[in-house]
């Protein structure tokens, strides 16, 4: 998703995040005066949006659990099986849940897993790490090139 023209990126920067922080109630306004230079910045700041909103309903007493992507990718058994069992549904439901994930959902469109292999991995500039950590500072969270576990995520 990182290769999508400039059109879509300004697609992106203005309606999907009017769309999505209307959504979260921080209001639709956060990115129409910003500029986005290329897409990782604009997903980091979406990351970290929703972030700050898990990070919010903690705060607010909610029991909410986070899940760490890494975590999900390299231990998928173990981290469903933790997912489950933190849901209140059957461990065993898991087994069922990782095969579901290794089936590609967005087959036969511009995002399947086919089509991204031709794709090669955006190069991430010291620039681009900059932009993403102005956004991880905006909603106090740690700079994105650091390690970061939020309270509550199931490890």
């Amino acid at each position: 998703m990182s290769n999508v023209g400039p059109s879509m990126l300004r697609y992106m920067q203005l309606m999907y995040p009017k769309l999505m922080n209307d959504w979260m109630g921080y209001g639709g306004t956060d990115y129409t005066d910003a500029h986005f230079d290329n897409f990782l910045t604009w997903a980091a700041a979406r990351a970290l949006a929703t972030m700050k909103a898990y990070v919010d309903f903690r705060r607010q007493g909610f029991d909410i659990k986070g899940v760490r992507y890494e975590d999900l990718v390299t231990h998928p058994l173990e981290t469903c099986q933790r997912l489950m069992e933190a849901c209140g549904f059957p461990e065993s439901l898991a087994e069922k849940a990782v095969r579901g994930m290794q089936d590609d959902s967005q087959k036969k469109t511009k995002i399947s897993r086919e089509r991204m292999k031709k794709f090669r991995d955006a190069e991430v500039t010291t620039d681009i790490i900059e932009s993403m950590n102005m956004y991880a500072a905006k909603y106090d969270l740690p700079p994105v090139n650091e390690e970061c576990i939020l309270e509550g995520t199931m490890a």
